[in-house]
């Protein structure tokens, strides 16, 4: 099925409409830096640490949970990253793509593995929400996006006919997964053009060259 052909269209976040700059940024170099200071460490034994955690806990629900991660590093995460919301920017050309979509007719969804907060922050940045019918945060299905059972609970919450759906994604897992729960159509932002897979995603470098598809 062509892309043109599909009504609803589920989008992620960071890596497709946002950059991932920003949130790289926070957790592998300002977070480690404000638990140095705060625990009057060295730099380099505060990044050992927390990235230690933080790869303990990746690909987990805890991984997107600021709640949990201020818990454990007694650091406010929120107030945190409002410092550093000048660091979020958007993709080259995706608002635009968001544009042609709803122009189109298609129903957008943001489907997010992001905590609702760390959205609303970046929302106060770039107020994306009118595009999209909702905006899922994953932690709030009690599943994140890497996991079958989230796809199949958000297909019952939507309502929606995965057989005329498009998932757009940065993060390969998450397609795999969703196939897993009876998607079939994938864009997959990389810049891998030489991946190989059964899925047979169509492969981007940019949400924004989805233009000539739609």
């Amino acid at each position: 099925m062509e892309l043109k052909d599909n009504k609803y269209f589920l989008i992620d976040l960071d890596g497709v409409i946002l950059d991932t700059k920003y949130d790289n940024f926070f957790w592998q170099e300002y977070i480690p830096k404000v638990y140095a200071e705060k625990n009057n460490i060295a730099l380099s034994d505060a990044i050992n640490f927390t990235h230690s955690l933080f790869y303990y806990k990746k690909k987990t629900k805890d991984w997107y949970d600021i709640t949990y991660w201020s818990n454990i590093l007694d650091i406010d995460i929120a107030k945190e990253k409002e410092v550093n919301m000048d660091r979020i920017c958007l993709k080259d050309g995706s608002l635009d793509i968001l544009d042609k979509l709803k122009s189109k007719g298609k129903e957008l969804f943001l489907i997010t593995n992001a905590h609702r907060i760390t959205l609303n922050i970046k929302l106060k940045k770039f107020d994306i929400s009118k595009y999209f019918s909702e905006m899922v945060c994953s932690h709030e299905l009690g599943y994140v996006k890497e996991d079958i059972q989230f796809w199949h609970i958000l297909r019952l919450k939507l309502k929606l006919d995965y057989k005329y759906s498009v998932l757009v994604e940065d993060t390969f897992d998450n397609i795999n997964s969703a196939y897993h729960a009876g998607l079939n159509n994938f864009v997959y932002i990389s810049d891998n053009k030489k991946f190989t897979s059964p899925l047979s995603p169509l492969i981007v470098k940019s949400f924004s060259e989805l233009s000539s598809s739609i």
